[in-house]
């Protein structure tokens, strides 16, 4: 119960939700049944991709140009990679994977409610006081985490209306879906969100549809989204924006994607001068201070750099940046025996993970971290949507 805990809170309270998380370790550890499941761990297709990155990452410690203080830091963060396998020892359990979706999906629909509600009442745990329309619904951390999980949030809607059948329950998912996705096109300044949302719908859209239906789905999206667009002059306004920001980056590094181009740029020098072992683990802060030597540059420019994939690579040299584009393409295979709600999900969530790993440090950033590699691991451990038939799953949630 303790991991299904950590799976109410994180998404809301990630202070509990890290207690949570270390109260689940300790009763993993000490429980005895470790050493059994860790061979079943073994045999999944990403532990080997995950167990290889750590111990670059670890090695990479010992050689980073980093303050010790700071590797420690980058450590810690990625640590989470192995707690994530020792989850998996417990999430094997098909009830107790189905529980911590559902309490995933309680705590996004408590973000989606106040998201809704802030139109017309200033909500003291959201982002913005401000109500009315047109305003960015921000509820907890920052737009990007929010629209990350809610995306999600959107997908797993969309695996339990293909799974149940009758009208009621495909009616409650579907409505569930349609103010998920609405929220992140038409409440939030964000367009990380958009692109994971599109990306992701698109992919396990494909999937769940069999030969020529396949042109058909890809057109019925084409349309949706020309649908949204038009009626989204907010979404709009974050594309005409976005151009903009590409257009200007060389003269306005600050704006968001031209702090995110200057990032690329000078991840590669970086890279170029240490292509093989990288400059260690937590360095990237202490070589873009480097190159930037401006106090206020190497500030805002120093912390991580947008981009998981450079981040790998310009920190543990290029096998680094391969094994994490190797973990990614271990989800999408181990999707291949799912049923199709369940394959949809993996699909989707490996389609999240690549596409917001171009723009942002998934693994990294606290609580998106958490929500990728905790949710990997419940994923990995076996299908969500269709239970094992010698453990039955509880009716939807009404």
């Amino acid at each position: 119960m303790l991991l299904v805990g950590m799976f109410l809170a994180f998404p809301v309270a990630l202070a509990l939700g890290n207690v949570l998380g270390v109260l689940a370790l300790v009763a993993i550890l000490v429980s005895g049944n470790l050493r059994s499941q860790w061979r079943k761990v073994f045999l999944l297709p990403s532990t080997w991709a995950i167990l290889l990155l750590f111990l670059l990452i670890l090695v990479g410690t010992t050689y980073t140009s980093a303050p010790g203080n700071t590797a420690l830091v980058h450590l810690s963060k990625y640590a989470k990679l192995l707690a994530g396998l020792l989850f998996v020892s417990v999430l094997f359990d098909a009830r107790t994977r189905l529980y911590c979706l559902y309490a995933f999906m309680v705590a996004m629909g408590f973000i989606l409610v106040s998201a809704y509600c802030g139109i017309f009442v200033p909500l003291p745990w959201a982002v913005s006081q401000q109500t009315g329309w047109g305003v960015d619904r921000t509820v907890v951390g920052d737009y990007i985490t929010q629209n990350v999980m809610m995306t999600f949030f959107v997908l797993t809607c969309l695996a339990f209306l293909w799974k149940f059948k009758t009208p009621w329950a495909r009616g409650f998912w579907g409505v569930l879906a349609a103010l998920g996705a609405a929220s992140i096109t038409h409440m939030s300044w964000g367009r990380t969100g958009v692109l994971l949302l599109c990306s992701c719908l698109v992919v396990a859209g494909l999937a769940a549809v069999p030969g020529k239906k396949k042109i058909w789905m890809l057109g019925a999206m084409i349309a949706i989204l020309g649908l949204v667009a038009g009626t989204s002059p907010l979404l709009m306004d974050k594309v005409r924006l976005g151009w903009k920001e590409v257009q200007t980056h060389e003269s306005n590094k600050y704006s968001s994607l031209g702090h995110r181009l200057y990032n690329y740029k000078s991840v590669l020098a970086i890279i170029q001068e240490n292509p093989l072992a990288g400059t260690g683990t937590g360095s990237f802060e202490t070589e873009a201070c480097r190159l930037n030597t401006r106090p206020e540059e190497c500030e805002f420019f120093g912390w991580h750099p947008h981009n998981q994939y450079l981040f790998f690579t310009v920190e543990n040299g290029v096998l680094g940046g391969l094994l994490f584009v190797a973990l990614i393409v271990s989800l999408f295979y181990a999707a291949r025996n799912r049923s199709t709600p369940d394959k949809c999900l993996l699909l989707g969530f490996a389609t999240m993970l690549a596409a917001n790993s171009l723009v942002n440090s998934s693994l990294f950033s606290a609580r998106e971290s958490h929500f990728f590699i905790f949710m990997m691991a419940l994923l990995l451990a076996g299908p969500v949507i269709e239970q094992p038939n010698t453990e039955q799953s509880p009716h939807p949630m009404p």
